[in-house]
């Protein structure tokens, strides 16, 4: 179990390190006319693999029911944003163009959820073992 909540949390970590590193991609795509597509297109697609690794470990690591939600959460905005709006280019615009909007929406899910389990980690650790006596059966 505590090995999932790590696993969990690394992924979670990965997830919005990868979301601030797309945003730099598209930056440099749009902003700086460096790049082409390729950088931010590739990077989306695996940022499904965190996601993926964050749905198993949060059953694995029995995580809170409300983190379960929003993580299942997540994963819906992202494949509504990486595998639905972006190809309805031509036949909707202006919902595919909520795809930067829902990149916002993944970045705060992600940071929330990465915080989330480092607190759900910190309460299942076990406490340490003391090696004082204790005070109560001390007199």
């Amino acid at each position: 179990m505590r090995l999932s909540r790590i696993i969990y949390t690394v992924a979670a970590w990965l997830f919005v390190a990868g979301v601030a590193t797309q945003v730099f991609f598209a930056g440099m795509a749009v902003v700086a006319n460096r790049w082409g597509w390729d950088n931010h297109r590739g990077l989306g697609h695996t940022l499904a693999a965190p996601l993926l690794i964050m749905l198993v470990t949060m059953y694995l690591g029995k995580l809170p029911g409300r983190m379960k939600r929003l993580t299942w959460l997540l994963f819906a905005v992202y494949v509504l944003q990486a595998d639905v709006l972006i190809f309805m280019r031509a036949s909707a615009p202006v919902l595919a163009a909520l795809h930067p909007v829902l990149a916002l929406l993944d970045f705060a899910l992600g940071f929330a959820l990465a915080r989330q389990a480092a607190a759900a980690r910190a309460v299942a650790a076990p406490a340490p073992l003391s090696l004082q006596p204790d005070s109560a059966s001390a007199d």
